[in-house]
């Protein structure tokens, strides 16, 4: 068996590295993204070309402006200008700050006669004339970015990233698949399967432990098998001396008297050992496609009550159920209603819909149970009848093993019971 080992990466520390790589790699790529974008949009040319690119526009247009001559550079260069001059006020863009909120700015300096301003995202240079000043704004780095050339790259490289954040989620939580398919496994009976996980983190922990308590647990029952076997073993033999014995007793009914009581002592140790076979998890029902309609007949057949009237809605009905455990319930079903019928007729009916569901109902009219105790009939050892009267045999184990076969087909049980008026017990197959 494999020893746990010590924890060296933790889930939440593999989600931590993985959470800064994807937040790290979903910035850089942005980044790189509208870097690319801007440097494209923005070949902004060298100082001095600019100065001499700002005269030439001024020289162009005049003083004042040749307003139409000024729109159509504009629009080529796609830079906005404020006039300020005794002669004349214009602006190709309303939204340009004046010269008085340019000059509130600490960059200016009025003793030069040109100034670079930044002012939010635009940067202004504002040019001293004779009569007053000129404001070229040129566009900020943000506005000249083609946005629809940025979406497609953003939405792949977004892809990509997602993509690889699957892959990584996956690779963490993966395990967490194989160990709920282990875990069904093992409380489905198989306590041999064993889990395999590999990681080195809390996964790996816990399926190391989930298999050390498959084992423990497969021990545990193993030693319980042996136990009752043992005991079942060694009772069986004084009671088989007994019944040597009382051979030689002379007195006919203290003869009739122990051998009833060894009859009923075999009888428990049988109830015993079918109890613990039906309830061990181990144990899985053979599962094969059988016609219930013989095979409650053929257990009808063995009780010599002769008021047990059957009827079928099918002449032939299939089950995927394992005929033999199937037989014992129902024969256990059968002989507790026989024992409390009070020698009444028992009814028994298959029905049920044309496709998937099979109800088989089983009916008496004897003494009936009360209410507070229909929940209570299927534990080990309880019998409805407090007196223990003995002509009514049994320890109360029949309709214990009845609901663990029945749990093993996932077949559901419906009790309707009367005192003084009888039971009805519905077995409900889905197939």
């Amino acid at each position: 068996m494999k020893t746990k080992r010590e924890i060296k990466f933790s889930i939440f520390l593999k989600l931590i590295i993985l959470i800064i790589i994807f937040t790290v790699l979903v910035n850089v790529s942005i980044g790189f993204i509208l870097r690319r974008s801007f440097d494209r949009a923005h070949m902004r040319p060298p100082a001095s070309h600019m100065i001499k690119m700002h005269q030439y526009i001024l020289n162009d247009i005049g003083n004042p402006p040749d307003t139409v001559k000024a729109d159509q550079i504009l629009k080529d260069v796609k830079f906005d200008i404020r006039f300020e001059t005794s002669s004349s006020k214009w602006t190709s863009n309303i939204d340009l700050p004046t010269i008085e909120e340019l000059k509130n700015r600490r960059e200016f300096d009025d003793t030069k006669s040109s100034n670079i301003i930044r002012s939010g995202r635009r940067l202004y240079r504002v040019i001293k004339l004779d009569d007053g000043y000129v404001i070229f704004a040129q566009p900020s780095p943000i506005e000249e970015i083609d946005i629809e050339s940025v979406i497609f790259p953003v939405i792949i490289i977004f892809s990509v990233l997602a993509f690889l954040l699957y892959i990584s989620l996956r690779w963490i939580f993966g395990p967490i698949k194989k160990l709920s398919e282990g875990v069904k496994k093992i409380s489905s009976g198989d306590l041999d399967s064993r889990i395999e996980v590999k990681g080195n983190d809390e996964l790996e922990n816990l399926a190391t432990s989930i298999n050390e308590m498959s084992v423990n647990i497969s021990g545990m029952l193993k030693a319980k098998e042996t136990l009752l076997i043992d005991v079942s073993h060694e009772l069986r033999s004084p009671l088989t001396r007994i019944k040597l014995a009382n051979e030689f007793v002379e007195e006919e009914k203290i003869k009739k008297n122990i051998r009833e009581d060894v009859i009923e002592m075999e009888s428990m140790i049988s109830g015993m050992l079918e109890t613990y076979r039906a309830e061990n998890t181990g144990q899985k029902p053979d599962l094969k496609k059988t016609d219930i309609v013989p095979l409650l007949k053929n257990v009808i057949s063995k009780f010599s009550y002769d008021k047990i009237d059957f009827q079928s809605k099918f002449e032939k009905r299939e089950l995927l159920i394992d005929p033999d455990k199937i037989e014992t319930a129902f024969r256990n079903i059968l002989d507790n209603a026989v024992k409390y019928s009070e020698n009444k007729s028992i009814e028994i009916f298959i029905s049920g819909n044309e496709s998937d569901e099979t109800v088989v109902t089983v009916k008496d009219h004897g003494r009936g149970i009360g209410q507070e105790e229909i929940s209570k009939i299927f534990e080990p050892f309880y019998r409805v009848d407090k007196s223990r009267d003995k002509k009514i045999t049994g320890y109360g184990l029949g309709l214990s093993i009845v609901k663990k076969i029945l749990d093993m087909h996932k077949a559901k049980t419906e009790i309707t019971s009367k005192p003084g008026e009888g039971t009805e017990f519905r077995i409900i197959f889905i197939s």
